[in-house]
């Protein structure tokens, strides 16, 4: 398994850097970018605002940031709060985009171009497969909120939001790879089968996401190239999901083959 896992990377990689996946990466991003700026100016003042006056009723929340040297504590925690809330918002929904649009056209693309023998069993439609990424969404967004207490604690915060993240990819990226090639029996063993490979290929791509963030500690530049920053971080995010999705397009098809294969020579 970790020679496939790597091998299947590699080969994610290379399809990655194709034309016609650079291009596929762009439409997250132009939703994201567009709800983005819908967003904001539409609701931005009204919670920043609503969000300024819960933080100015809780007092020892304002005189420790005052000790912090925070000279606007509620406007400043409000407008990061709300920011991070809607940055949160926006990945969601690009790893939605990803799974509904780029997934079946990755999947197609990899099944064509190297197991063009790999016959077609499933009967799963797309709208399973829409309300299956939902329901891994709702399910992962309780579990990120529930946690939050969890993410003060140093070794536990850099841990729990990655791998929370990593099980809603590898459970949205699984279904949504087999999801015109196995027949339900056979996606249900593979993915029992390979579970622990899966769960740890997508804490290693919750991880690689956060790699784009690492452009907001530019200091002073940070904040003169927010916007196109932001866009930039959101792109370089689509690309690491649409590699995620070759990754696991990769290893499940191979996986599926195999396991056929051992069926037929039993």
């Amino acid at each position: 398994m970790p020679g496939l896992i790597v091998q299947s990377a590699w080969r994610a990689l290379l399809d990655t850097l194709r034309a016609r996946m650079l291009l596929l990466s762009l439409l997250p991003l132009a939703a994201a970018a567009l709800l983005g700026i819908l967003g904001h100016a539409l609701f931005w003042s009204a919670w920043t605002t609503a969000t300024s006056l819960w933080i100015g009723s809780q007092g020892w929340l304002v005189d420790a940031l005052q000790a912090m040297g925070w000279s606007q504590p509620q406007r400043g925690l409000a407008a990061m709060l709300v920011g991070a809330l809607g940055i949160a918002a926006l990945l969601l929904l690009s790893l939605l985009l990803v799974s509904a649009f780029v997934m079946p056209a990755a999947a197609a693309f990899v099944a064509r171009s190297r197991y063009g023998l790999l016959e077609r069993r499933s009967s799963t439609q797309l709208v399973q497969s829409l309300l299956w990424s939902v329901g891994i969404t709702v399910a992962g967004t309780a579990l990120l909120a529930v946690s939050l207490p969890l993410w003060i604690i140093p070794v536990i915060g850099l841990a729990i939001a990655p791998l929370i993240w990593g099980w809603m990819t590898a459970q949205m990226f699984a279904f949504d790879a087999m999801a015109s090639f196995a027949t339900v029996a056979e996606r249900r063993q593979i993915l029992r089968t390979h579970r622990w490979p899966l769960l740890a290929m997508g804490v290693a791509c919750s991880y690689l996401g956060l790699l784009p963030t690492l452009l907001f500690g530019l200091g002073w530049w940070a904040l003169a190239l927010l916007p196109v920053l932001m866009l930039l971080a959101l792109w370089l995010y689509a690309l690491v999901v649409t590699f995620a999705a070759l990754w696991f397009v990769h290893y499940l098809l191979a996986a599926l083959l195999a396991a056929r294969a051992c069926v037929q020579s039993a």
